[in-house]
């Protein structure tokens, strides 16, 4: 069990001095706030932000929500030397009980820790996040959407209400940290702050976790049972919609009349999977998907798989899409803000239109039916993420929280204001 402090519980006493001294007592003190740290993406990049900023000199709390639901949790990953304290309102979906009490606990909870940043994380905490940052008087207020929810997520009145609001907070903050360039255009398209509130600094990922040993992937296929001439289609990805997991099921059929065997591994679980092996049954393609449900050696299997699969139908960058080609993995995905800074179509890998099985079908069927190809895609796909390794994001967060710090960019008063107006 992962230990939390509720909100109640007060933190350790900040220090004094100067922030940003390196030798001296006072560290710079941050705080991030998330609502849920399940298994995805943002909650990755959140996690290796708040445990691999130098210790020397800066003082990270974690705070989130309840972390629940069949996604899986990071939680046990959080070191008992990170403070994390829970936040039991800090829901993701909007409630109008849960959410004023949340709030008022992050207010409380920012005014007590006295910290001169506070780094939101995703859309619901970078709501109500900011809006406790500034009636707190945070010096600097950095968000980073890890992508956005402007559609395919809540209909189009209330992707409108989000722009609106959206737009009202990013005067409001100090910093918001895109992953992408096309994550950043998105935002400035739709006039949610002006150019010099955005910097791009892409999600890190662990890059040598997933470069591949020999024979790996033959010892994969052998760990799943499954022959070594079978070809695989790998999707790693939670099993929602958003993530568009439904639309490899609808070309799986077509897939594999061109390509016999070809069987799509699911890796990942979420609130689609009954529906998904309902549907599989009914089309007849209990031996084609294959779903595996959570797993802890993701890196492993990457290298058991003949093409990665990123159907989404938004992504802030596509961290699976790192994976894989750092793994030598060629990758077939959505035609999407944030995909697209990723995987260069038609050098490692293919881009298609998203919701379009049938262009999806296409894709595979060409990637699996030409070995060439894919080994040509694999062999440039390790060298096409150097950009995106972690330690790269830890120096550019770094390099942002000493810019802005260092730059004045705001002075902590007593007495909390804010118009949302």
């Amino acid at each position: 069990m992962t230990r939390a402090r509720t909100y109640a519980e007060p933190l350790p006493p900040a220090s004094t001095g100067a922030p940003g001294t390196t030798h001296g007592p006072r560290r710079i003190r941050v705080l991030h706030v998330i609502t849920r740290m399940v298994l995805g993406g943002a909650q990755e990049n959140t996690l290796l932000t708040a445990t691999r900023l130098d210790r020397a000199r800066y003082d990270v709390t974690l705070a989130s929500g309840p972390t629940a639901g069949p996604e899986g949790t990071l939680e046990p990953r959080i070191p008992s030397t990170l403070p994390f304290v829970r936040v039991p309102e800090l829901v993701r979906d909007p409630h109008p009980a849960k959410d004023p009490v949340a709030l008022l606990r992050l207010y409380r909870l920012m005014r007590r820790g006295r910290f001169d940043i506070v780094h939101t994380h995703t859309t619901k905490a970078g709501l109500l996040g900011r809006i406790a940052a500034a009636w707190a008087r945070v010096p600097v207020i950095v968000h980073t959407p890890h992508g956005h929810a402007f559609h395919d997520y809540l209909g189009a009145r209330g992707s409108a209400a989000l722009c609106a609001v959206e737009r009202v907070l990013a005067r409001r903050t100090t910093r918001i940290i895109c992953l992408t360039d096309a994550e950043r255009d998105d935002h400035l398209r739709l006039r949610i702050g002006a150019p010099e509130r955005f910097t791009v600094i892409h999600s890190g990922v662990d890059l040598d976790r997933f470069r591949p040993g020999q024979g790996a992937g033959e010892h994969a296929r052998r760990k799943l049972g499954l022959a070594p001439g079978v070809p695989l289609i790998g999707c790693v990805a939670r099993l929602v919609p958003v993530k568009g997991v439904q639309y490899l099921l609808e070309a799986m059929p077509a897939v594999r009349a061109a390509v016999p065997g070809a069987t799509a591994v699911f890796v990942g679980d979420g609130p689609l999977r009954p529906a998904l092996e309902a549907r599989a049954a009914a089309r007849g393609l209990q031996s084609g998907a294959v779903f595996l449900g959570l797993r802890d050696d993701v890196a492993e299997l990457l290298a058991a798989f003949d093409v990665v699969v990123l159907p989404s139908l938004n992504e802030g960058m596509g961290r699976a899409a790192v994976e894989a080609l750092a793994a030598g993995r060629p990758v077939v995905a959505s035609r999407i803000s944030g995909i697209q800074d990723v995987v260069a179509d038609g050098e490692t890998g293919l881009l298609v239109p998203p919701q379009d099985p049938a262009a999806l079908a296409a894709a595979l069927i060409r990637c699996l039916r030409d070995p060439a190809l894919r080994a040509r895609f694999g062999q440039r796909g390790p060298a096409s993420v150097g950009r995106f390794g972690a330690q790269a994001m830890l120096d550019g967060i770094d390099t942002l929280y000493q810019e802005l710090l260092g730059a004045g960019a705001g002075a902590r008063s007593d007495e909390p204001s804010i118009s949302l107006g």
